[in-house]
């Protein structure tokens, strides 16, 4: 017995085979590395467009922020310019644009002294929709929003 656990040969192959199950071990977990869970799945939230439908200033002007989730457009301090049927584009407000998970708040704000008024707080839900309208109202200034969410 001995002498056939010294022979070079059976070494040789005994090497050989330890090699070719080392590599089909490696391989084998390969397919079963653990994998990180799935990332959230968000969405994202833009403002196509808005449309002044009844003024807070009857046949005056109104001026109006969005405050996306905490972040105010247009940023600075003077709203867009609105009177009646009047329609903005994004670009007017700085492109508001907000990724969120979930849900996430939208607000429309008449800029007024001596203190801002909110029109309203609309929710949005992550539903993928293109060119929706949600129309922001307190019962006398009315506006439609367009919007997309992706």
């Amino acid at each position: 017995m001995e002498v056939l656990m010294n022979d070079p040969r059976r070494r040789s192959r005994s090497r050989w085979l330890l090699l070719a199950g080392l590599m089909v071990a490696a391989v084998g977990s390969a397919g079963t590395v653990a994998t990180p869970a799935l990332a959230a799945v968000g969405c994202d939230f833009t403002m196509v467009s808005l449309k002044a439908r009844n003024l807070d200033k009857d046949g005056g002007t109104d001026y109006v922020f969005l405050k996306v989730d905490t972040t105010w457009f247009p940023a600075g301090n003077n709203g867009v310019a609105f009177q009646l049927n009047d329609v903005r584009q994004a670009s007017n407000f700085g492109n508001p644009t907000m990724g969120y998970v979930g849900s996430m708040d939208v607000k429309l704000v008449l800029d007024k002294f001596p203190a801002n008024h909110t029109v309203e707080r609309e929710t949005f839900s992550c539903t993928t929709v293109t060119n929706a309208v949600r129309t922001f109202s307190d019962n006398d200034s009315i506006y439609d929003l367009t919007y997309s969410v992706s």
